[in-house]
């Protein structure tokens, strides 16, 4: 009895948290069919193949990708998608291997008759960004504003997305660095990764905030 004992303790308590977790979990995904009933969206609260749709960076990263709390609906002419996306990625070491999932709302704007240069842009990191230039890596600088150029790193066709990246769209994003994580561009879609998961009552905020990037890389750039 006396060896069962704390066995049996460990197991309450780990039954505990998963039961917390659990809640957690339900309580989101009912605020945010809440919200698509709300706004008319569509509702697919688990299993979304969305990620599977577009060839962004992030949906390629890691394994065990999922989109679940998924909500798609019509505003202005796009198709706008906001959902919760994770995926898992298994680090190796001497001593054996481990593994991290990463969470993060994402917002997704497509148009069929959008043809945007594929980009990638990222908050720069100082020193290791430092390192890549010293070796080559990529990132696409703008002499006329050095202050959008040291806050970020900016990949793709150093003509198409130089030109969707116009003194406006810099702007608004410069303004808003602390807001999300990652910006792409592929085509007939923007992504915005805000980096981590979003509370459900903040998709206007959220949505909001991608829509002047559609706004602003269309009309600046000349091909549109």
């Amino acid at each position: 009895m006396e060896i069962a004992l704390p066995v049996i303790v460990i197991l309450a308590l780990a039954g505990g948290v998963i039961w917390v977790l659990v809640s957690i979990e339900r309580k989101r995904t009912a605020a945010w069919g809440d919200i698509a009933a709300r706004i008319g969206a569509k509702f697919t609260p688990r299993g979304s193949g969305v990620h599977t749709l577009f060839a962004f960076q992030l949906f390629g990263s890691g394994t065990s990708r999922k989109t679940n709390n998924h909500l798609q609906w019509q505003s202005e002419g796009l198709t706008v998608h906001l959902a919760d996306y994770q995926y898992t990625v298994r680090n190796y070491t001497g001593r054996g291997s481990h593994s991290k999932t990463y969470r993060q709302t994402v917002c997704i704007l497509e148009k069929q008759e959008m043809d945007l240069p594929r980009s990638f842009l990222r908050r720069q990191v100082k020193f290791l960004d430092w390192m890549g230039g010293k070796f080559g890596a990529q990132d696409i600088d703008f002499e006329e504003d050095r202050e959008f150029s040291k806050a970020f790193v900016l990949k793709g066709d150093e003509t198409g997305t130089a030109r969707v990246f116009g003194p406006e769209l810099r702007q608004h994003l410069l303004q808003n660095r602390d807001a999300f994580k990652t910006l792409e561009m592929n085509g007939t879609a923007i992504m915005l990764n805000f980096g981590k998961r979003r509370k459900p009552e903040e998709y206007a905020d959220l949505v909001g905030l991608a829509m002047p990037v559609y706004y602003m890389a269309t009309s600046e750039g000349s091909a549109w």
